[in-house]
């Protein structure tokens, strides 16, 4: 009997352990969670972003701008998923090294750096027609937040 069950707390230990360590975005609680970068309540869905490492942990951002900034504190190899939100489609995260960007004086985000990601170029490209600003790919946005 004492050996089934410490088979038993075995495995569901082994389960618990499996499962809190899954990589994968976890959902933001928008009006309750906190920035991971700058501390400030998430409330923008449009501009929102999250970084899950390899372990499973995830950061969430309340600005694009702010995990970008918070980039330079990391080993970036531990990092799985780098996402943002798709400004044409808030509260949809997607994957920000194959997201597009956009500046736009026109188009405030969270921390003033004025910066919104697309999951479509053709989206971008309508919203930028209305509003101005600059494209920029993920290794041009790098470029211009991570100091080496």
């Amino acid at each position: 009997m004492k050996k089934a069950m410490k088979k038993t707390w075995f495995l569901l230990s082994l389960m618990v352990i499996v499962v809190s360590c899954e990589v994968k975005p976890q959902e933001i609680a928008y009006g309750s969670d906190g920035c991971s970068f700058c501390k400030m309540t998430i409330v923008d869905t449009q501009h929102a972003a999250q970084i899950v490492t390899e372990k499973g942990k995830s950061f969430k951002y309340d600005a694009i701008e702010c995990m970008m900034n918070h980039l330079n504190a990391w080993d970036q190899a531990a990092i799985a998923l780098y996402l943002v939100s798709d400004y044409s489609n808030p509260k949809k995260l997607i994957d920000a090294e194959h997201a597009h960007y956009l500046i736009s004086e026109a188009i405030p985000s969270p921390m003033g750096a004025n910066l919104s990601g697309f999951a479509q170029e053709q989206e971008l490209t309508k919203i930028r027609l209305e509003n101005g600003g600059d494209m920029l790919s993920w290794d041009e946005l790098k470029k211009g937040f991570i100091k080496k």
